[in-house]
């Protein structure tokens, strides 16, 4: 009894340990799942760390272009069409000065160019000097002029013919003297070169403009988002990803407007341990407000 006691716990011995080798083994590959399962929690946390670095940024949304308008040539400032926070369209007139003297040297000029009677003059002379010519070429036929005779009429009629080719000339000097007058005169008046805003007007109708500006104007489609990105993150961003951008504005903060990676800053700033990134942000309607500050967060490309 004993022994078959004994061979019994022996066996029940010999079967517990292959169902603990068996357990062991199965431990192994458990522990080996939760070491891969813990690893990618590991890459996944940093990537969320670095994700979350590179969102909830500050940034601050600016006017894609602030040009300030001054005038190519000083004057006395004769009219200012626009002032602060009206819209104007590329190619609008914002101001003129004095140009009355300009203005009437445009008009000699065309009514100098449009005058066809010099041509008209030197054309019928040519005509009759090769009438000329031809009348006195049968008289030398039949030796009733000289040849000396002869060579002077044709010689004139030559003369009157280059005598139409220099009126023609000094007609097309003409009309390029209207488009140097017409350009004198441009140069009288302020235009924007872009649309836009116009954020400051310095000057008004009766003051005197030399190299100072006129007026300043923001063009506010595309607007620009600057953000300043910790240097660890150089490299992470590249032209063309995309963003995510709320304005900290009452009445935009719940409303997240798409923006794309423009510009990045190849020279990091070494004292705060930064580079600039650069987005474009579209305003077609005009309905986002500019130099305001806002929050960004990037995307994966």
């Amino acid at each position: 009894m004993v022994l078959r006691s004994d061979r019994t716990i022996i066996g029940k011995y010999s079967i517990s340990g292959r169902a603990t080798e068996r357990g062991f083994l199965s431990l192994m590959g458990i522990s080996a799942v939760l070491c891969a399962l813990v690893i990618s929690l590991g890459h996944f946390a940093n990537a969320n760390d670095g994700q979350d670095m590179l969102s909830d940024m500050d940034c601050i949304v600016e006017p894609s272009r602030l040009i300030e308008l001054g005038s190519a040539v000083p004057g006395l400032l004769a009219d200012s069409y626009y002032d602060k926070a009206d819209f104007v369209s590329a190619g609008t007139l914002m101001a003129r000065l004095e140009s009355d003297v300009e203005r009437m040297s445009l008009v000699i000029a065309t009514e100098a160019a449009s005058s066809s009677t010099g041509i008209a003059l030197r054309e019928q002379t040519a005509r009759f000097g090769d009438r000329t010519r031809i009348r006195n070429a049968e008289l030398l036929k039949t030796s009733n002029i000289s040849e000396q005779v002869m060579d002077q009429v044709s010689t004139e009629s030559e003369i009157a013919k280059l005598q139409v080719k220099q009126e023609q000339e000094a007609t097309r000097l003409a009309l390029l003297e209207v488009e140097r007058a017409r350009a004198v005169l441009d140069r009288r008046e302020i235009r924007t070169p872009i649309s836009g805003s116009v954020t400051q007007r310095y000057l008004s109708a009766g003051e005197y403009v030399d190299s100072e500006p006129v007026y300043q104007v923001a063009q506010l489609d595309p607007l620009h988002v600057e953000v300043i990105v910790p240097v660890d993150f150089l490299g992470s961003l590249e032209a063309g990803a995309t963003a995510s951008v709320l304005l900290d504005v009452p009445g935009f903060r719940s409303k997240a407007f798409p923006a794309e990676v423009r510009r990045i800053d190849s020279v990091a700033d070494a004292a705060s341990g930064t580079y600039g990134v650069r987005l474009v942000l579209q305003n077609p309607d005009l309905t986002i407000p500019s130099g305001v500050r806002c929050r960004v967060d990037f995307f994966a490309s």
